[in-house]
């Protein structure tokens, strides 16, 4: 079925001949047999052994499988390049959210503001007779520390027969777009500056303090001062940067906001 060939293709960050990559595949095509519980258990590898990590996601899955780490789209792109590599067919689906309000109560204002109105979110789609939905993207330690916070940090356990997703407000999803065979173009674009500058360092941070410390946290509640303790001991300079980077965000948003609001008042008195 030449449709579903693409979805078998090494692409420029799906890079599944790479050697270690093939030698996971190998090992878990040897182990299992079954074409469904290979792919699970392939699942279960990138959504275990991955560690939840904000980043570049322009990196190629072999990167991603050295640092043992990485966001949505490496996570997925990893899963994609080892279904490939024992020969399932495997793609993308592209969620399109509302910004920050998609992963809810789990993101403190502080880190949630300054993101863009539209994002995305990247899953894997494997096909096992048809197109089935997995999203290795968050871990099993995360998981266990912040679940009781937020129900999109839910572990995600998939039994290759139904889709198993991360619990996303549908009210927060824009569309979704796939399968796809090859969303290099979108790996290829750079993050913005506030965001390689700040935002990603300012995330990891958020992450790591999740990890020792989330499992104290009562309600989504006490996140936003806990987390300002917390890196203020550690992170003071960048804490008060961040800080007034934020300000300045808000008002930015704030005189836009007016500015538009203003200037569609203003047609439709005159015109």
């Amino acid at each position: 079925m030449k449709e579903l060939s693409e979805f078998l293709k090494e692409t420029e960050f799906c890079d599944y001949k790479n050697l270690e990559i093939k030698k996971i595949a190998d090992y878990y095509k040897y182990e299992f047999t079954d074409k469904r519980e290979l792919a699970v258990k392939l699942f279960e590898f990138v959504r275990d052994e991955i560690k939840y990590k904000v980043g570049p996601w322009n990196k190629k899955a072999s990167t991603t499988l050295r640092d043992k780490a990485g966001m949505c789209t490496n996570s997925t792109n990893l899963l994609v390049a080892l279904c490939r590599a024992v020969g399932i067919p495997a793609g993308y689906f592209i969620y399109r959210v509302k910004g920050g309000e998609s992963f809810g109560h789990i993101i403190p204002e502080l880190i949630k503001s300054p993101l863009k109105k539209h994002s995305v979110h990247i899953i894997c789609g494997v096909y096992l007779n048809h197109w089935i939905k997995c999203d290795p993207s968050t871990d099993k330690d995360l998981s266990s520390k912040t679940k009781h916070i937020s129900k999109i940090t839910n572990l995600v356990e998939w039994n290759g027969e139904n889709d198993s997703v991360h619990d996303i407000n549908p009210e927060h999803i824009i569309e979704i777009i796939g399968p796809l065979a090859n969303i290099d173009y979108q790996m290829k674009k750079k993050p913005r500056y506030i965001v390689r500058k700040y935002i990603f360092r300012i995330g990891n941070y958020y992450i790591d303090f999740l990890r020792s410390e989330g499992i104290k946290i009562n309600s989504h509640k006490d996140i936003e001062l806990q987390f300002s303790e917390w890196i203020k001991d550690r992170k003071k300079l960048l804490f008060y940067k961040y800080k007034i980077m934020y300000k300045f965000f808000v008002i930015k948003h704030n005189l836009s906001y007016n500015f538009k609001k203003t200037w569609k008042h203003v047609k439709r008195k005159t015109f």
